[in-house]
């Protein structure tokens, strides 16, 4: 029980993550390998408007969320929109660059060592073996109201319909006077939104630090290559997914009752893709397409 918890909890960061990814992904068809530093940029905000400038947590959340909102369209301006047009294939050489850039000022700003939003102590509930917090119940929670308003919004509203439309045929998209460029812009920084709510998730739940980044990144990308790229709801089931069979590997006894050091849990996410590619190579929830 208390490995389908942690599993749950995992999943849920996974799953705003890898959501930002497939929305980018759908929409522009091009990667952001910046992704886990921008959720670092939330994170370290929140912390720092909660924890220094001692504001109250929902404002610093919010704070949080604009800074990255912001953050993630200087991403986009600088280190996307000049190339994903000419190469779908040259936003995974800025990105990386944009992501060593933002590690370096994120640790020029806030050194290495790990910080919490929240420091007090947490209000744990027993159900039988297990132990969860409430505020990691209001973290699953948030997240799946999360997810599920942006796929409403995608499905179920005039501005999803536009981004539909603009996926499908970007020309005939322009002709019937969608704009595009501005459509890309607002998806963009909704994954950057998406990315900076999962670096304050891990702050409240654990400790942040600018070491994150990358095991972020992966885990995320994780799921968007195992749920089909181009199916959000199919991202966002792998999410889950790859997070418990995490917590089952480390969790669950091998070898004459020895446990994996969880030391190798990371490692998991690219065994996992790995075998996905190897069986179904265009994921597991791809849509089918007619080829002739």
């Amino acid at each position: 029980m208390q490995l389908l918890i942690n599993g749950l909890v995992a999943g849920s960061l996974a799953a705003l993550m890898a959501g930002g990814l497939s929305l980018v992904y759908g929409v522009l068809g091009i990667f952001n390998l910046a992704l886990g530093q921008l959720a670092l940029v939330g994170g370290m905000t929140t912390w720092w408007l909660h924890q220094q400038m001692e504001l109250p947590l929902m404002v610093s959340i919010l704070g949080g969320l604009f800074v990255g909102g912001i953050v993630t369209w200087l991403t986009f301006e600088i280190a996307v929109a000049p190339f994903y047009r000419r190469d779908r294939f040259l936003p995974l050489v800025t990105t990386i660059a944009w992501s060593m850039i933002l590690d370096a000022l994120i640790l020029l700003g806030f050194q290495e060592y790990p910080r919490s939003i929240l420091t007090g102590s947490k209000h744990y509930v027993e159900m039988g073996s297990a132990r969860f917090s409430l505020e990691q119940v209001c973290l699953v929670a948030a997240t799946l109201i999360f997810v599920s308003g942006v796929a409403w919004m995608l499905h179920s509203t005039s501005f999803g319909r536009k981004i539909r439309a603009t996926v499908q045929h970007a020309d005939a998209a322009r002709s019937l006077g969608i704009s595009s460029s501005l459509l890309h812009r607002i998806v963009f920084i909704a994954s950057g939104v998406l990315a900076a709510c999962g670096g304050i998730y891990v702050g409240i739940d654990q400790n942040i630090s600018p070491t994150l980044a990358f095991p972020i990144t992966i885990k995320a990308y994780a799921a968007l290559i195992a749920g089909g790229k181009d199916n959000f709801w199919g991202t966002i089931a792998a999410a889950y997914l790859i997070a418990m069979i995490e917590q089952l590997a480390v969790g669950t006894p091998w070898f004459f009752g020895q446990y994996i050091s969880a030391g190798y849990q990371s490692s998991i996410a690219l065994i996992f893709i790995i075998g996905v590619l190897l069986i179904r190579p265009s994921g597991l929830f791809s849509r089918t397409a007619r080829t002739a």
